[in-house]
């Protein structure tokens, strides 16, 4: 198994800045900078309170008990998207803190991240640890088929997670990952000076959103930021555009059996879609290849919105740590508001692993409360656990924008009342054809409603 690999770093460069809707397109290998003062701000405020959860989480396994110092060797992490750098590197650096002897590397995939972890697993040259998306798809428990990801059922600490985030873990009731207690919720982010520059105003219910539309338009700017190319970035966009535009839709994904592939679904894709054809998202939107170059042109002033994942915000900062932006959550005709929101997987421990001794303590370090807290901060994230409290502005913001509600996610309906999650298959490979013109809306939905549980 490979080790002492290369630590990878972001290759943003001064040209890709300049990125805009109007002329976009590439190979879709931007991605943030890795040197931001924001990024920095929040690994400091992170390490500032982690001397406290340090008490509290000292013994809370047997290979911390002893300091660590008896534990050497190196660990290689995979994580699968840049958005999650300063996090990464800040984790590693409490862990090296505590185990002195280990030396740990990291690599980022952001590109095919399934298929290169696989081939790279198969060829026995795969990391120590990696991160997967948990039970909500079929790549983690594929592993564990496969005698991939080491049984951690036994061997972490998982005493400070909460029973949402657990069941990511699970696979035939044994746990295979650790998750991370952030909420990874949705959300409208806004250029606050370009906002005040003209007048524009956050809406309260989704008519003045649509007409909201219309005058950024109208502006000559573009109003929403996003890629018709990858599935997961168009998810984070349609939840909450879901949400605003059938509340009693998205709340009945609570209590499966509803309909998720409905008229309320294909009237809201058909809706964004709609808004593609009106220009909302450039004209050139086609083109914007993926969610860095997304993120990009949000970050850059090229648009005056995006709607994505609460986890972007620190992208957005490291992109452009000028940038004055805010966040909204998108209202429904009456006003009413809430976060679709989903706990987040974290790292397995691969069982081939030359070195499963210091792979197991790094699981063990990650489910702390020190490493959570290193996590979630320096990530900039909304917080799921009363014990950590959010690091930066945006991200109460975000959680305060819900005013408390807080709805399932439409994907993770498809993954756990489908067999073998068949359902969220589908979606992962069609849904970007929807907006791309390659399948149409109701082909889409009906594939989905065609694998659903009955009950």
């Amino acid at each position: 198994m490979r080790k002492n690999l290369q630590k990878v770093t972001a290759l943003l460069g001064a040209a890709a800045l300049t990125l805009s809707l109007t002329a976009c397109g590439g190979s879709g290998d931007n991605s943030s900078s890795g040197n931001s003062d924001a990024a920095a701000e929040n690994t400091d405020a992170a390490a500032d309170n982690v001397d406290a959860a340090e008490e509290e989480t000292a013994d809370s396994a047997d290979t911390q008990e002893s300091g660590g110092e008896d534990i050497s060797g190196s660990l290689t992490v995979w994580e699968h998207n840049y958005s999650f750098e300063p996090s990464v590197k800040a984790v590693i650096e409490g862990f090296e803190a505590k185990y002195p002897n280990v030396t740990v590397d990291y690599e980022i995939r952001d590109d095919n991240y399934y298929s290169i972890l696989a081939t790279a697993i198969q060829s026995g040259d795969g990391p120590d640890l990696f991160w997967t998306n948990g039970s909500v798809n079929t790549g983690m428990s594929d592993y564990v088929t496969n005698g991939v990801c080491e049984d951690l059922t036994d061997k972490v600490d998982y005493s400070l997670m909460p029973e949402a985030a657990m069941g990511l873990t699970r696979i035939d009731g044994k746990s295979y990952s650790v998750p991370w207690l952030t909420m990874d919720t949705r959300t409208a982010y806004y250029n606050i000076d370009m906002f005040e520059e003209n007048g524009w105003t956050v809406p309260a219910t989704f008519p003045e959103f649509e007409e909201l539309l219309g005058k950024i338009k109208d502006a000559g700017i573009i109003p929403i930021s996003l890629t018709p190319n990858d599935s997961w970035a168009l998810l984070f966009a349609f939840e909450p555009i879901l949400a605003a535009y059938d509340v009693e839709c998205t709340e009945g994904f609570a209590d499966y059996p509803t309909p998720v592939a409905g008229d309320a679904v294909r009237g809201c894709l058909n809706k964004m879609l709609e808004w593609g054809e009106k220009g909302y998202y450039g004209d050139n939107w086609l083109g914007v290849m993926d969610s860095n170059e997304q993120v990009l042109a949000f970050s850059t002033g090229a648009t005056a919105m995006m709607v994505q994942g609460s986890w972007e915000a620190s992208t957005i900062s490291e992109n452009n740590p000028d940038l004055n932006y805010g966040a909204f959550t998108i209202p429904a005709e009456d006003g009413t508001v809430g976060l679709v929101g989903t706990p987040a997987n974290g790292f397995s421990v691969n069982s081939a692993s030359e070195n499963l001794e210091a792979a197991l303590a790094f699981a063990n370090y990650c489910a702390t409360l020190e490493g959570q807290t290193l996590w979630v901060q320096s990530q900039g994230a909304v917080s799921a656990s009363e014990q950590i409290e959010a690091s930066t502005d945006i991200a109460k913001m975000i959680s305060e924008s819900g005013k408390g509600n807080i709805y399932t996610s439409w994907q993770s309906v498809l993954s756990y009342h489908s067999e073998n999650g068949v359902a969220n298959d589908i979606f992962g490979e069609d849904f970007s054809k929807v907006f791309t013109g390659s399948l149409s809306v109701d082909d889409f939905c009906d594939s989905i409603e065609a694998v659903m549980d009955p009950e």
